[in-house]
């Protein structure tokens, strides 16, 4: 996996559905070790995704991953591999930065399942989302980051400087 030279997408999506995360699989609950991967990526890191697994599954997936990635972790995390960011809790920031990373619930919150997604804020300030559907292995393009995040659904962001 090392020197993949692109984002990841799509968790579900062939060889990463079933990579051991925890007691589960990246396809099951690793969206945020490729969070994390594609947030390097964008900073011209070379990522390491075993070694991205093995050290968030040790720091930062509680119950051995079987709920994923602890939300709060994820800028512990990033700074671990070099990704300098900010925790904020305002869409308009994460909105107004040049990339990100969020974590927010998928439908209701708490009950609905959360999910973590590495965003690019484009030119035309339309985004590109990656990993965004678990069985979509390209970037999805949105208008709004409120396209993916609804109304008190946000978790945490990230703002990667």
């Amino acid at each position: 996996m090392k020197g993949l030279g692109e984002y990841l997408n799509g968790q579900n999506v062939g060889i990463l559905d079933k990579m051991p995360y925890g007691f589960r699989t990246v396809g099951a609950s690793g969206c945020g070790p490729l969070a994390a991967y594609n947030a390097m990526r964008y900073k011209g890191l070379q990522p390491d995704l075993p070694k991205i697994l093995r050290y968030m599954e040790l720091t930062a997936a509680p119950f051995f991953g079987i709920f994923g990635t602890f939300p709060f972790s994820m800028g512990y995390c990033l700074r671990h591999f070099g990704v300098r960011n900010h925790m904020t809790w305002s869409l308009k920031k994460l909105a107004e930065a040049k990339s990100g990373v969020i974590a927010y619930w998928t439908k209701r919150p708490i009950f609905g399942g959360g999910h973590f997604v590495f965003y690019v804020r484009q030119e035309d300030g339309t985004y590109l989302v990656y990993n965004r559907w678990s069985n979509v292995g390209k970037p999805w393009k949105v208008c709004s980051l409120r396209d993916i995040v609804k109304r008190f659904c946000l978790i945490v962001g990230y703002v990667v400087e």
